[in-house]
């Protein structure tokens, strides 16, 4: 049985040519974010990082809802009235982070399709991803510190995305906020008017970056990646490094043919 093929409790995966997406599928919890999804988010999102003929990944919520965030019931029976250890709730977390970064570093390039909420771990992992697509009926919320705990995991990802000052008010005050104000924070790429309108932009979106070529687009996002975290004495030699990667490709090849023979590169899969 093959992991399109598998049957997960949590998620469910649609390919389509060369983009799968990945449905957060608790529809009875607004697809919160239980151990169980975490865990099979990152099953899945290992496997299709892995495979080469994959080009992009879609993160989206069934019935027309993204993600309300952490399943706080599931915390509580969990962590507070099973009197759980220090150590038992660092594992944890670590185990959260373990799935922001992995949607972080995917070599293809992931599209967050936001529909209705996108509350506190849900508004993560539309920061972690690449492109995000909202409709206007989307709604967010970085609640955590009303209800006595923090955003941590996700907080580098939310100062990446919006910057520090933006940041310090969407995670002090609690507040919720709409697509609108989502898009003018730079969290939201396209405000589609409904769902037939986000499947369009999704479409064009596709259209767009399959122009790319898939390894460069790689090498690219590990460049980006590394910002901030190689140091600066290494960079210069980190980048020539990266493209002398690409320089040496089959695509590098193709596209500046191409690019001689005036038409567009045709491009294979990784």
């Amino acid at each position: 049985m093959t992991l399109w093929e598998k049957d997960f409790e949590t998620i469910s995966l649609e390919k389509n040519e060369s983009w799968v997406t990945v449905w957060l599928n608790r529809p009875d919890v607004k697809n919160a974010l239980s151990e169980n999804m975490t865990f099979e988010l990152i099953k899945a999102l290992s496997f299709i990082a892995n495979n080469k003929m994959i080009r992009g990944v879609a993160l989206r919520g069934v019935n027309g809802c993204f993600c309300a965030g952490a399943d706080l019931k599931e915390f509580e029976r969990n962590f507070i009235s099973n009197k759980a250890t220090r150590e038992q709730i660092i594992k944890m977390s670590l185990g959260v982070a373990e799935l922001f970064k992995r949607v972080y570093t995917m070599p293809q390039i992931v599209v967050a399709l936001v529909e209705g909420p996108a509350f506190a771990g849900g508004l993560g992992l539309v920061c972690c991803s690449d492109f995000s697509l909202g409709t206007r009926n989307t709604k967010f919320s970085l609640s955590e510190t009303k209800i006595g705990l923090t955003p941590a995991q996700i907080a580098p990802y939310i100062i990446e995305r919006v910057g520090k000052r933006n940041a310090k008010n969407l995670m002090l005050s609690g507040s919720p906020f709409t697509g609108i104000e989502a898009l003018n924070y730079g969290i939201i790429d396209q405000l589609a008017e409904n769902e037939l309108d986000l499947e369009k932009q999704f479409s064009i979106l596709k259209k767009t970056l399959s122009a790319c070529a898939p390894e460069a687009t790689a090498i690219t996002k590990e460049i980006l990646i590394s910002h901030g975290q190689v140091k600066s004495a290494e960079m210069i030699p980190f980048l020539a490094n990266k493209f002398a990667d690409c320089m040496t490709s089959s695509e590098a090849k193709e596209g500046l043919r191409a690019f001689s023979e005036k038409r567009s590169p045709k491009w294979v899969d990784l």
